[in-house]
């Protein structure tokens, strides 16, 4: 009969470790005055998990695996009682019981298992991690925001390295531009006949979305016994994420009072950064008591969607909505919202309000701005969701079940496009989005500065989205399905293609007008010409079709420049693109910040006087 090992040892052998491999190890450690588990790790004869596993299992305790647990924190610290990487470190108060997390050095390995054999009840409070599993916890930011890092690591941007994604692109541009020299014919034909295809799509989309939603109510009415006040409404939470918003509190205030919602049942958290004293100084002392001011811990990054997930852990409603700082939304929208949940199958986590412009007379920006909201919200998203496809989500007044956000981990905040990424995660994960019969009214930027740096941060984020979600493209035919997943990647790609190829297109047809290039080279290739006429007028008529019937129904009135405009506008959304594009190669996180109030032409909110504030029931 063979002599059995020691401790570990013996638990690994039982693992189909070879016993020579082991014994080896044991009589070379002996001489060299070491733990043989030391000397296993250092020659890397097992991984660090398979030793500690193997400790875990003699000891009888459990074992946590990377990315398998999260420590409690105080104001984003984790509660560490011994060093950092070893612990302990508190995970949780379960059952009134402290649970602790610690990773021994293996020279330690003997002396805990002692320990723990003479003290079973302590060993019913610990659990044994790898010193890698406890670093990697206390580097992601243990408070709400790192939820989805913790519990969905594949679903998080944080861990794409968008530089090798780049350079990736880039060598293979470059590959493409050489085929292009060697094969010049056949790569202008089937470049022409993508863009005409992505063009003929877009257009074919934009002219189906408007004729089906033309119909559509666009602000639903609560029936009337929905008025009394004997119905029993649940409990909503309001999210309103501010950063540097210290010049529209006062309209932002009015607009949340005005909220025709029981206010028993309503819990408005303001979410401030800690280092904002201007905003926090904006807003009033005396705020009623359905209003919370909720300071948000240093972190990183500095995004929307960490204060929000923030804000999610201290949420009580059944219900969450997002608000953003210069929004004015429907009184009645919480109600809207609950009333068609209540209608709805448990597997709707998401309604998405309708956005609306009122800013939009002020400047060109802001009025195509408005013109392409009105095409987006009243009629692309219905559509999409008519169609039972997946869309990206608005960045505010998007109204979810509680439940559904806790279930796919929260906002990622490493995505500065978190409402895009959030609506596809939640359909991967069998939820369901749909759209709300009522409208916020949001302020659009109002010079052109503000607005390449707000669609450059959305561009960056829907990137990041595409990069995240396309990572495990076998996974996201089975989350969603073929037919769900091209309508998605269309939407994405197509996007992306048009708006990136629309600068040069828009100046090559400047020089072809002007006489500066021979146009006799394409437009004798009657393949070429028919593909590229046929597209761009499909494409571009419409889109115009789709704009007159949106700001036809929204009000903002029909002008003949608005056709020459928009070609103007889609190349400045190209700029914006390709500034995206520079910003996820050299700073992903960044979030370029919109400044709001500075619009003259806003629908005014009557001032809301705080001393003249009458009790709230």
């Amino acid at each position: 009969m063979q002599d059995s090992l020691p401790g570990v040892l013996e638990v690994l052998l039982s693992r189909g470790v070879p016993r020579s491999v082991l014994k080896t190890a044991h009589d070379t450690a002996e001489a060299q005055k070491i733990q043989p588990e030391e000397y296993l790790l250092r020659h890397a004869l097992v991984t660090t998990e398979c030793l500690y596993s193997a400790f875990a299992e003699l000891c009888d305790v459990p074992f946590l695996p990377e990315n398998g647990f999260r420590f409690r924190t105080l104001n984003d610290k984790p509660l560490n009682i011994g060093e950092a990487e070893f612990g302990p470190v508190l995970l949780s108060l379960y059952h009134n019981q402290a649970l602790y997390a610690i990773a021994p050095e293996p020279r330690q390995f003997e002396a805990v298992y002692r320990h723990l054999r003479s003290y079973p009840e302590l060993a019913k409070q610990v659990r044994i991690a790898t010193p890698e599993a406890i670093r990697y916890a206390s580097s992601v930011t243990n408070s709400p925001a790192g939820e989805l890092e913790i519990r969905f690591p594949a679903y998080s941007a944080r861990n794409i390295r968008f530089s090798v994604v780049f350079v990736m692109i880039g060598t293979a541009t470059v590959l493409l531009f050489g085929l292009s020299h060697a094969l010049s014919d056949v790569f202008l034909f089937l470049l022409t006949g993508i863009v005409s295809l992505a063009c003929l799509g877009a257009g074919g989309v934009r002219i189906a979305s408007a004729f089906a939603t033309q119909n559509d109510d666009l602000n639903y009415r609560l029936p009337e016994p929905l008025s009394s006040g004997l119905i029993k409404w649940p409990r909503y939470t309001v999210l309103v994420p501010l950063y540097r918003e210290a010049r529209v509190i006062p309209e932002l205030l009015s607009a949340l009072k005005n909220l025709n919602y029981p206010r028993h049942k309503l819990q408005i958290l303001l979410l401030i950064e800690k280092d904002d004293v201007e905003t926090a100084a904006a807003i009033p002392g005396n705020l009623p008591a359905c209003f919370d001011v909720l300071s948000v811990p240093d972190g990183h990054p500095r995004t929307k969607p960490r204060a929000l997930d923030y804000g999610l852990a201290a949420a009580t409603g059944e219900f969450v909505t997002v608000y953003d700082a210069e929004d004015r939304p429907d009184p009645d929208q919480l109600k809207k919202a609950a009333f068609f949940f209540a209608q709805l199958p448990k597997e709707f986590a998401c309604l998405q309000a309708r956005l609306v412009v009122d800013n939009g007379g002020e400047t060109f920006i802001s009025r195509h701005f408005a013109l392409e909201y009105a095409c987006l919200f009243d009629q692309l998203l219905p559509w999409l969701f008519r169609n039972r496809w997946p869309f990206p989500l608005g960045g505010t007044s998007n109204h979810f079940r509680i439940s559904a956000l806790h279930a796919v981990g929260g906002w990622d905040r490493y995505n500065v496009t978190e409402d895009a990424d959030l609506g596809v995660r939640l359909e991967r994960l069998g939820f369901r989005l749909g759209m709300l019969p009522c409208s916020t009214l949001e302020e659009a930027p109002v010079s052109v500065k503000a607005w390449l740096a707000q669609r450059a941060r959305w561009h960056k984020g829907w990137l990041q989205t595409v990069f995240v979600h396309a990572r495990f493209p076998k996974r996201l035919l089975l989350d969603l399905g073929a037919t769900r997943t091209v309508v998605l990647a269309m939407l994405f790609l197509g996007t992306f293609l048009l708006v990136a190829l629309h600068p040069f297109f828009f100046a090559l047809v400047l020089s072809y007008l002007s006489g500066y290039y021979d146009q006799s080279y394409f437009f004798e290739n009657v393949a070429l010409t028919i593909m590229f006429v046929t597209g761009a007028t499909i494409g571009y008529a419409g889109t115009l079709f789709a704009i007159w019937m949106g700001a036809r129904r929204r009000d903002h009135g029909v002008h003949v420049i608005d056709a020459l405009g928009v070609l103007v506008y889609w190349s400045l959304a190209g700029v914006a693109f390709y500034r995206a594009v520079w910003e996820l190669a050299s700073a992903p996180y960044h979030w370029n910040k919109t400044e709001h109030g500075l619009s003259r032409h806003r629908t005014k909110v009557p001032s809301w006087d705080m001393k003249q504030e009458t009790p709230l029931k």
